[in-house]
C-alpha cells in the first residue's frame, strides 16, 4: 500500500494519502474501525469527530453510507509477471487476468500505475508499454502505423516520483467498469524495436497497481 496510499507526500512519492471521496468509511457508537498489517506499520487517518447529543440519532448520510459500505467501497489490484532476464522485441507478455465475480462490478476510475525492475539500464521512453484487453478486445489503435500500441508506462509512474515522472496516471475522465462475469486483461509489449535484458543474476519483472471501486450488485 505505500506505493499507492503513503501516509504523507512526498518526493518519492507524490500520491500521499488516499481520499475515499463519497466512499468514506463512517464508524458509529459502539462500533470498532479495525486495521490489520504486519509488526511495525503504520496508517494515517484523517476524517471528522462527530459528537452526537444525548438520544440523537446518527445523521442520515452517514447511516446511509455505513449501511452501504459493504456493497460500495474502494479497493486496489496489485498484479505483476516475470518476464525473465530477456524480453525479445515486439513480444507481449500477460501480467493478469482481472475477474469480477458475476455479482460485482469493478470501476477504475482512479489512479494506475506500472513499475518495471530488474532492467540491464534504466528504461527509457518508447520501451514498454501497457495493453489493456476488455474479453479479448483491445482498448488500443488497431493498426500500429498510428503509433506504438498501448500506453507508455513511464507515463503510469508506480509511484509518481520528484525524479522520474510526477504526474500520476489516472482513468478518472475514461473510466472502465468491468461487469460481473467479463475479463479486463493486463500486458506489457516490448516495443523498443530491440531486445531487453535484465541486469546479471535478475529477472525482468513488471508490476500493476491500481485503485477501483468494488460494486456488489443486490
Amino acid at each position: 500500500m505505500n506505493n499507492i496510499a503513503p501516509i504523507a507526500r512526498t518526493g518519492s512519492n507524490e500520491l500521499g494519502p488516499k481520499d475515499l471521496g463519497d466512499y468514506f468509511i463512517v464508524v458509529p457508537p459502539e462500533r470498532q474501525l479495525y486495521f490489520d498489517g504486519p509488526s511495525g506499520a503504520n496508517v494515517y487517518i484523517e476524517g471528522d469527530l462527530v459528537v452526537l447529543r444525548p438520544g440523537e440519532a446518527i445523521p442520515s448520510e452517514h447511516l446511509e453510507r455505513y449501511n452501504a459500505y459493504a456493497n460500495r467501497k474502494i479497493t486496489y489490484a496489485d498484479v505483476s509477471v516475470t518476464v525473465g532476464a530477456s524480453w525479445p522485441a515486439g513480444q507481449e507478455i500477460k501480467i493478469s487476468d482481472l475477474n469480477p465475480p458475476a455479482i460485482e462490478d469493478w470501476i477504475f476510475d482512479d489512479f494506475a500505475g506500472v513499475s518495471v525492475s530488474g532492467l540491464a539500464s534504466a528504461q527509457t521512453y518508447g520501451q514498454i508499454n501497457l495493453k489493456l484487453y476488455y474479453d479479448g478486445k483491445p482498448f488500443d489503435l488497431l493498426l500500429t502505423i498510428a503509433g506504438p500500441q498501448g500506453i507508455e508506462t513511464l507515463k503510469m509512474p508506480l509511484p509518481p516520483n520528484n525524479t522520474t515522472e510526477k504526474e500520476a496516471f489516472t482513468f478518472k475522465d475514461k473510466p472502465i467498469t468491468v461487469v460481473g462475469g467479463h475479463t479486463l486483461t493486463l500486458t506489457a509489449i516490448n516495443v523498443s524495436g530491440s531486445a531487453l535484458s535484465a541486469a546479471t543474476g535478475s529477472n525482468i519483472a513488471i508490476r500493476f497497481m491500481a485503485f477501483y471501486k468494488r460494486i456488489i450488485k443486490a
